[in-house]
């Protein structure tokens, strides 16, 4: 519930969209240390830090849009689970007989998600916090699907796509694994090991995926290769076609790094969810063998693991605060604290070569 006086209104942390500007200093929960100075714009990774990472239940944001225009900025953004229940009436449920059709209702379905998400990113929606939201959902291929677009299309914005290049992404990210729904449930819900048979029906799935849309979707070609390809590695050693480097579809690879990143992310019922820093380590680590550089590069600026001012956990034990970050995100400038808050030490994780060995191992609440 908003409160207001002439010059702010205290807004619930939930209802925060990008652009609203802080009126008065925003405080850690039970502590002096400010996290935001009045006047600062805000955009979804600082929602997200304010809501997942200090706790803040509200904060007070300066009454320069009228409700009405608040409200009409809040109906804009891609809305969870209505986008659920859409994408769901494309997929079908888990539980139905195999996929045989898209029909043109679905595909008119997904084109309007996929405006709706163009929409979003170009307005900095919180993305980020609802991605977040929706992994804690029971996973379902749609669900997923759903995840990889919405990183999909701010990939792409750091790439600085054009409008169209963005649609089609996002329109192949939302569709990339439906032709998994043309494989037996039994197979994809399996929770252990599949057999060596078992894992051939699942990587037919991109191939089925193209078929059915080229069959039924009325898409283009660079929609229908980005599907077919999502499964690529840049080494050559992906499938179903073994292309390699730039000759897989470029849409494709952007789809691929996103792809990866939610799975090691996700709940999965043979494994804990990988933390953010493990999964961004192990996809940098895969530059040039499963993943474009240029993209993954893009993918770490859109989602940045630590943000300035937040603080985190070294390798050897020590806790720092990061002041800047470097060409590599993974390895920022860090302030090295003693307990009682001072500046021991100023590290260049990436910079400084006597540290090649001291990493981040987490980011830290407290």
């Amino acid at each position: 519930m908003q409160t207001s006086v002439k010059d702010a209104i205290k807004t619930p942390v939930d209802e925060l969209v990008s652009g609203m500007v802080i009126a008065r200093n925003v405080y850690e929960p039970d502590s002096e240390k400010i996290l935001l100075y009045s006047g600062s714009k805000l955009d979804s990774v600082t929602i997200f830090n304010l809501k997942e990472r200090y706790n803040v239940r509200s904060v007070w944001i300066k009454n320069e849009i009228s409700k009405g225009g608040i409200a009409k900025q809040m109906k804009a953004e891609i809305d969870v689970h209505e986008s659920l229940n859409t994408l769901k009436d494309v997929f079908g449920s888990d539980e139905d007989v195999p996929l045989e059709a898209i029909t043109e209702e679905a595909v008119n379905q997904v084109d309007d998600l996929a405006d709706d998400l163009l929409q979003s990113v170009e307005m900095d929606d919180n993305l980020l916090l609802k991605m977040h939201q929706l992994q804690t959902y029971d996973d379902s291929t749609y669900k997923h699907c759903l995840r990889v677009a919405m990183m999909s299309v701010s990939i792409g914005k750091q790439l600085n796509l054009s409008k169209e290049r963005l649609r089609d992404l996002a329109q192949a990210a939302l569709l990339h694994d439906i032709g998994k729904r043309m494989i037996p449930i039994e197979i994809i819900r399996k929770p252990g090991k599949l057999t060596d048979a078992e894992f051939a029906e699942i990587r037919k799935h991109p191939s089925l995926g193209y078929r059915l849309l080229k069959e039924h979707g009325g898409y283009s070609q660079e929609v229908m290769n980005a599907v077919l390809m999502h499964q690529e590695k840049y080494d050559g050693t992906g499938y179903p076609l073994h292309f390699k480097g730039e000759k897989i579809s470029y849409l494709a690879r952007i789809i691929t790094v996103a792809d990866v990143y939610d799975a090691l992310t996700s709940n999965r019922p043979y494994r804990q969810p990988w933390s953010v820093a493990e999964a961004e380590e192990f996809m940098m680590g895969g530059s040039y063998t499963h993943f474009d550089y240029e993209i993954i590069l893009a993918f770490l600026a859109a989602f940045a693991p630590y943000p300035v001012g937040g603080m985190v956990l070294l390798s050897d034990g020590r806790k720092a605060i990061v002041k800047s970050n470097t060409a590599n995100v993974l390895r920022p400038v860090v302030q090295v604290q003693n307990s009682d808050g001072g500046v021991v030490e100023e590290i260049d994780l990436y910079n400084d070569f006597k540290y090649l060995s001291l990493s981040i191992v987490k980011n830290l609440k407290e």
